[in-house]
Order: C-alpha cells, then sequence, then structure tokens
C-alpha cells in the first residue's frame, strides 16, 4: 500500500458510545485516499474492541498502556502519519460524506492556504441537528479574538508539521488554538462556508467547574503568546509545571476576568439548577449585569 494523500488522525478514550459512527463517517467519504490512525488512550470501555472489530487495511491503530491524554495521543499519531495531508476527527463527532473531497478541492484552488476548517452543524445525543456554525472564511485575523475553527473539521498540509511543529505538549486544553495562532504567522488560514462537520453536544450534565476554567485560561495563555503579551520561555513553562494553569489568572485583563467569570458561571448553571425559579432569576439577573457591563468601555491593566 502506497502514501495515502489523507492521514486523518483521532483519539478515543472511553468513547463506545458514538465511536462506530464517527468512524464509519470518515469511511463513507467520497475522497477515499486515506489512513486514519486511531489512538487508543487506554480506554477501560469497549473502544479498542470496537476498533479492532473493523477489516479495512486503512486503519492503523495505536493503543496506549495508560491514559496521556490528547495532547500527547495526537502527536504520537502525527508521527506516525504518512499522508500529504492530515484530517482531524473526534470520536463522536461526524464528518459528512463530501468533507475530505471538498477540503482537497480547496486546497488545489488556493495554494497558499495551508490549513483549512469548515462551518458545522451541532447535533444532540441522538443526532438530531440543534444548530448550526457558520465560520469566518479568513480565520488569520480572527484568530486574535477568539478560536474560530472547530478542532475536529480540519484539514492541513503535512509540511506545517515540518516547519512549526506539532501539539504543544504544555496545552492540556486549547491545543489546537495554540497551534493555529503558530500556523496563522506564517500561512494563510481559511475556513469553508459549508457546513461538512457535525459537532456533538453533550447535555447529560455540565462540562465541570474545574474543566471550564482550565479550558479558558489555556486559551487566554496561547493568545497571550501569539500576541507576545506573555514571552514563552523556560520561566513560563516552568511557572504553569510547578503552579498550575491557574497562575495565568494573574495576566488576565479587566474584561478578560469578567468573560473567565461568565464562563465559570454558564458551566455552574449548565446543569439543572436553572430549571428551577432560583435558577431562571439568578440567571436573569446575570444577563442584565452582563450587558450592562459589556455595553461599557472597560480599560484593559
Amino acid at each position: 500500500m502506497g502514501k495515502p494523500r489523507i492521514s486523518v488522525i483521532m483519539s478515543v478514550y472511553n468513547g463506545e458510545k458514538y465511536l462506530k459512527q464517527s468512524i464509519e463517517s470518515i469511511l463513507k467519504q467520497t475522497f477515499a485516499d486515506f489512513e486514519l490512525i486511531i489512538v487508543d488512550d487506554g480506554s477501560t470501555d469497549n473502544s479498542f474492541t470496537i476498533i479492532r472489530g473493523y477489516d479495512d487495511d486503512r486503519i492503523r491503530v495505536i493503543r496506549n498502556k495508560a491514559r496521556i491524554g490528547l495532547t500527547r495521543s495526537l502527536n504520537k499519531a502525527l508521527r506516525r502519519a504518512r499522508g500529504e495531508y492530515i484530517a482531524r476527527q473526534d470520536a463522536d463527532d461526524i464528518s459528512l460524506p463530501r468533507r475530505f473531497e471538498e477540503q482537497i478541492r480547496f486546497f488545489e484552488r488556493h495554494p497558499k492556504t495551508v490549513l483549512l476548517g469548515t462551518s458545522v452543524y451541532l447535533i444532540d445525543e441522538e443526532g438530531k441537528i440543534v444548530g448550526k456554525r457558520i465560520i469566518p472564511a479568513e480565520a488569520s485575523k480572527a484568530l486574535l479574538e477568539a478560536n474560530v475553527i472547530f478542532h475536529g473539521s480540519i484539514m492541513f498540509k503535512r509540511m506545517v508539521i515540518d516547519k512549526i511543529g506539532g501539539y504543544n505538549e504544555l496545552f492540556k486544553y486549547s491545543q489546537d488554538y495554540e497551534l493555529w495562532l503558530r500556523v496563522s504567522k506564517h500561512f494563510d488560514v481559511n475556513n469553508l462556508q459549508e457546513p461538512l462537520y457535525c459537532h456533538r453536544i453533550h447535555r447529560s450534565g455540565s462540562i465541570g467547574l474545574t474543566k471550564t476554567r482550565e479550558q479558558f485560561l489555556f486559551g487566554v495563555l496561547a493568545r497571550k503568546i501569539a500576541t507576545h503579551e506573555l514571552k514563552y520561555d523556560s520561566r513560563l513553562i516552568k511557572l504553569i509545571d510547578q503552579r498550575g494553569i491557574n497562575c495565568i489568572y494573574g495576566y488576565l485583563t479587566t474584561r478578560e476576568k469578567f468573560l473567565f467569570y461568565e464562563s465559570c458561571a454558564r458551566s455552574i448553571f449548565s446543569g439543572h439548577l436553572w430549571q428551577n425559579a432560583i435558577g431562571r432569576a439568578t440567571l436573569n439577573v446575570y444577563h442584565a449585569i452582563r450587558r450592562k457591563v459589556l455595553s461599557c468601555p472597560i480599560a484593559y491593566e
């Protein structure tokens, strides 16, 4: 078997519920010249059994003896990838059949673009479409404000990794955002306006306050490194290694602190509290304050 045009990388940890749907959405792509590299990150459910159940020589499996996390697992897959292009797929999401075909066509027509995401449909736990996100076509400048690329939808040229490296393993979360920001310094980054990817929203419970807090702070860290507000050096790495990502809170501007607490509030009220009268009243007060604060100019520290 020769080198495939596309290497699709996926990491899964205890993803048995939706894993089969995700894998089959890749195998049903109209553009079939790909390999699918799946890293089982120490799953304790039937994920590995599901993966090994496929008799398709395009699927390559890596099994971690113990869980090492998404960032390191993706880098492991990148080192095994042989394709000219690298595509991502999350283990609980679905790629629509023409996704790879349309992304390859865009690359061929726009040779300066090296990384390409797509707009997405939002689906619930039953696979029903509950929303849609149309992402900015030109993403490079918009990335300095927010992560406007859905991680699972992306495809990028292999030469990007050869030039700037893979995912930064300091980042437990927002590893994708940190990589996009590095790429956008040197190359054109775009999104297809057509939704070609289905991102699953889990409503069975909240993400958890700790995870929400860490996701926000890692995102801020990625942006501040990209804009040179923080110097990425051995001292910063040591600080985070010793004190954890919470140490970044002291570098937040006033506006960023407000948005930080907003994200925490959303996490708290994403469970069942909002359903009762007290929860609804609290949310009404919160949104009133939010509108007031965001309508006023806020000085940066």
